[in-house]
């Protein structure tokens, strides 16, 4: 004769041959932990898909702001290596997205230290189509520092 379902363990000795314990799901409590511990699995994918994920309006809003955060100081100019980190770093510090961060791709560089340098970039993110196009004008202040204009505008740079 059989105990009632409801006199049944929560946790039962494993039938693979292991010497762990189990869900047991014919105990009520046991088959909600069997249900909860899916459920949560289940949601943690779900988190860690969205959080590795831009959307449009992260990544718009992380560029705008990017561009934005570029403009207020003059940064530290060198025509060889571009404006790549500075970009990252500015969309990095907006809190906006997965930290993943952006894809930022160079699509012209001019060399030109004196008078100006002209640079765009296509920035793009995982999880969307989304492009967008930002153009920096440096102004050489000195030797060392160039200030920054920035234009932001929807889809690839052209590569000219």
């Amino acid at each position: 004769m059989s105990e009632p379902r409801d006199h049944e363990p929560v946790f039962v000795r494993s039938k693979w041959g292991t010497n762990r314990y189990v869900y047991n799901p014919n105990n009520p409590v046991g088959l909600a932990l069997v249900f909860g511990s899916l459920l949560f699995a289940a949601g943690g994918m779900y988190y860690l898909h969205a959080s590795s994920n831009w959307s449009e309006g992260e990544l718009r809003s992380a560029v705008h702001q990017a561009a934005d955060d570029l403009e207020r100081k003059p940064v530290v100019y060198d025509e060889y290596l571009g404006f790549q980190s500075y970009i990252d770093e500015a969309i990095d510090r907006t809190g906006e997205g997965p930290s993943t961060g952006a894809v930022i791709d160079q699509a012209t560089h001019s060399f030109e230290k004196v008078p100006a340098a002209d640079d765009d970039y296509t920035i793009t993110g995982p999880g969307t189509d989304a492009a967008f196009c930002m153009h920096i004008h440096a102004t050489p202040t000195n030797e060392t520092y160039a200030a920054l204009s920035v234009d932001v505008t929807d889809g690839s740079c052209q590569g000219t």
